[in-house]
C-alpha cells in the first residue's frame, strides 16, 4: 500500500552531468513509511552508467536531485530508436520540501 503519492515533470534534467530531455517523476511513502521515489525518461542517447546523479528542475521553480540506479533500459522499434530510462531513487530526493524561486 503506498501513500502520499505524487508525479510531476522535471525540466532541465541531468544525469551525471549528461544533459537529457525532461522526466516524470514519481515519490510516495511505502507501508512501512519510507520515502521512494523514481523517473522516467525518453531520449534518443540513453545514458551510459548505471548510477549517478539526477537533477533538474520543476514547474515551479524548485531544483531536485538525488542519487539514481538505472533500472531498466527499454529500446523502442523504429527509426527514431528512442529509449525509455527508468530510475530508481536511492536515498533521499533532494528539495522537495523547500519554497520554489
Amino acid at each position: 500500500m503506498t501513500r502520499r503519492h505524487q508525479r510531476f515533470a522535471l525540466h532541465d534534467v541531468t544525469f551525471a552531468g549528461a544533459s537529457l530531455p525532461s522526466a516524470t517523476i514519481d515519490c510516495w511513502e511505502d507501508a512501512a513509511g519510507h520515502a521512494q521515489w523514481s523517473a522516467r525518461v525518453v531520449t534518443r542517447t540513453g545514458p551510459d552508467l548505471d548510477e549517478g546523479e539526477l537533477a533538474g528542475r520543476t514547474a515551479d521553480g524548485r531544483a531536485i536531485s538525488g542519487h539514481v540506479l538505472v533500472a531498466g533500459r527499454q529500446v523502442g522499434a523504429g527509426g527514431r530508436r528512442e529509449t525509455l530510462v527508468e530510475f530508481h531513487g536511492s536515498g533521499d530526493l533532494h528539495g522537495m520540501g523547500e519554497q520554489p524561486d
